[in-house]
């Protein structure tokens, strides 16, 4: 067997189709992981009182110097320190942004306590107030005291029924309060991680569909099929062989992506609560780092349930052609779901099927912090778990039936 599976990864690897798409995309990781930071942006006020703006890399030490007297818990005091601070500038200028602010004067003051206002404006303001449409009337020092009892409140009313709300009730009762913050870290790396996945699975779909389907068109396939191992084994390897290739190719991938984000924007910016680097209410009780690891897991299982069901069709199909297409369109569907339409049913086989973890805003990512629930009969299902138990039974479903199809294929 262990010869069977070299040769077949020989085979597979020497096409020079095949190992271009593979290096391609693993340089991509590393240019992938550059966009984030290049877009980096803040500005610093010299001693002369202009205002300079820094990009990348500088961007991002500076900012974790302009906020580094939050740092830490997020504590009451620091809460009601920023709510006074935002008090103050909107009653001498009218607003906290600019132009209505002096850009200077916004530098030095808001951008400092920045994060603790966007999580101010998000809990302690009215309904349908943002930090942004905020004024000093809507919010009091005092009511720091109430910031992390909010939150849950608010979280809660998130669900869209009681059933819902009784589930998102029992899914975050393990947030950590007092929130805790360490400046530098930036979400959006998630973002471009989760379009990477995407560019990946792609790459995978046209190197995986000729596996099986290539050798029947050619009429190998027949000859392999008399051989001693032509049967079971061979197929076996096949499947070894590509889902090698996949897991070496994730991992070297996102580990070159993570390594590059996590060392720039630094390591220890990966104990803030998700809370405080998310503009939006949340359910998990992470940290950015487990978060990070959360939705790596989360597009790794996607990913190898695309895999697998990839093989199906290569191993079903009678070419080449029939197997891509079939499996292009599988990969893109959920994104195709999704734009669709919300209703239950559809997000319901969005989530579902192999892919379901891999896209653009339907991604594993988004589902993650966000409150969206599949109802299945009467049971209430937050969708990351729909698209992590799918993708456990998918797996090995499509490859057992992988094995069983080539092995039962007509004409043989």
């Amino acid at each position: 067997m262990g010869r069977l599976i070299y040769l077949e990864l020989k085979r597979v690897v020497s096409t020079r189709t095949v190992w271009i798409m593979l290096a391609v995309i693993l340089l991509l990781s590393a240019v992938m992981a550059y966009f984030p930071i290049s877009y980096m942006k803040t500005k610093r006020v010299d001693d002369q009182g202009n205002v300079i703006m820094l990009e990348g890399k500088a961007a991002i030490d500076y900012q974790k110097e302009k906020e580094k007297e939050i740092n830490g818990e997020v504590t009451e005091e620091k809460i009601r320190s920023a709510i006074q601070v935002f008090r103050e500038c909107y009653q001498e200028y009218g607003a906290v942004f600019p132009p209505e602010m002096p850009i200077e004067e916004y530098v030095r003051r808001i951008e400092p306590v920045y994060p603790l206002l966007t999580l101010v404006g998000n809990t302690l303001s009215p309904q349908g107030v943002t930090l942004y449409s905020m004024t000093d009337a809507d919010i009091a020092p005092e009511d720091a005291s109430k910031l992390y009892e909010q939150y849950r409140e608010r979280l809660i009313l998130e669900g869209k029924s009681e059933d819902e709300q009784e589930k998102i009730k029992e899914l975050s009762k393990d947030i950590r309060m007092p929130f805790t913050y360490i400046s530098g870290y930036e979400i959006s790396s998630y973002d471009y991680m989760t379009l990477y996945i995407l560019l990946m699975m792609l790459v995978f779909v046209v190197i995986i569909s000729p596996i099986f389907s290539a050798e029947y068109q050619t009429g190998a396939d027949s000859i392999l099929r008399c051989t001693r191992h032509g049967r079971v084994r061979l197929a076996i390897a096949k499947i070894v062989t590509a889902i090698l290739i996949f897991v070496l190719t994730f991992l070297i991938g996102t580990g070159i992506y993570i390594l590059i984000t996590d060392l720039t924007f630094g390591i220890e910016g990966l104990q803030t609560s998700i809370q405080m680097v998310w503009p939006a209410l949340m359910i998990p009780g992470f940290t950015a780092g487990q978060t990070q690891a959360a939705v790596a897991a989360g597009l790794f299982l996607s990913m190898a349930a695309t895999v697998s069901i990839t093989l199906f069709l290569s191993a079903k199909c009678r070419n080449v052609q029939d197997s891509l297409k079939i499996a292009l369109l599988l990969g893109l569907l959920p994104m195709i779901l999704a734009v669709i339409s919300s209703a239950n049913l559809i997000k319901i086989i969005r989530c579902i099927l192999p892919s379901g973890g891999i896209g653009l805003t339907n991604s594993f990512l988004y589902e993650l912090l966000g409150t969206d629930f599949a109802h299945v009969g009467s049971a209430v299902i937050w969708t990351p778990y729909l698209i992590i138990g799918a993708a456990l039974v998918e797996i090995p479903l499509f490859l057992i039936l992988t094995v069983r199809v080539y092995c039962r294929r007509e004409g043989v």
